[in-house]
């Protein structure tokens, strides 16, 4: 059985297939730095091209359409932070407290915020509702485990169950995407705001009684 010889076809085709990788990945973060900075309708593939030395006709061969990279980009986005919080949620011993998971969970949903992929997650709130619907589906997914986590405090006795998860969810997550807006790249550590955060939600901002 012969073996392939080093630089042959089987090589060439997996520095091709990495080049084209890396060449997509470029694509997805101009489009959506674009669409965080100038607006949905400002993300052309005319504009994109540029952003990335390319002609506009040969971004073609990556990306069939606008849509096909917003969509891309919304994927990607939602899959990180779903597979973050995942591998958070599942790294923590069974029996930790409520306390400690909220606060594992908040601190990997804004260090994601600050990650490379942080214009993935913010181009959501760039889109027009149209677009945004296609991705209910797996930002729901994120949601459910937001959801399941709460449920967790209730069943502990750590959270109120008068309180509606339709409402607390999102109230949480709403206020802790707006975080990257105010705090700014020089800003407190997202550990400090994640005790921050936890400490209010769980304590309230009232004197100790």
């Amino acid at each position: 059985m012969k073996t392939q010889k080093a630089g042959g076809p089987a090589e060439a085709a997996a520095a091709a297939t990495s080049k084209q990788r890396t060449m997509r990945e470029e694509i997805l973060d101009a489009a959506a730095d674009i669409i965080v900075s100038d607006g949905y309708d400002a993300c052309t593939m005319r504009a994109v091209a540029a952003r990335v030395n390319m002609k506009a006709g040969s971004l073609y061969y990556h990306f069939r359409s606008k849509d096909e990279i917003v969509d891309e980009i919304l994927k990607t986005g939602i899959e990180t932070l779903h597979a973050r919080l995942s591998e958070t949620m599942a790294s923590l011993p069974r029996e930790a407290p409520f306390a400690r998971r909220l606060t594992a969970a908040v601190e990997t949903h804004l260090s994601s915020l600050c990650h490379r992929d942080r214009s993935y997650i913010h181009v959501y709130e760039h889109l027009p509702l149209v677009i945004r619907r296609r991705s209910r589906e797996m930002r729901e997914r994120y949601l459910a485990l937001w959801h399941r986590l709460f449920a967790e405090g209730f069943e502990s006795g750590a959270v109120a169950s008068r309180h509606d998860l339709r409402l607390l969810v999102p109230y949480v997550l709403g206020g802790l995407n707006r975080v990257p807006d105010w705090n700014g790249e020089e800003g407190a550590a997202s550990a400090d705001i994640a005790a921050l955060a936890v400490a209010t939600l769980l304590e309230g901002i009232g004197p100790s009684r």
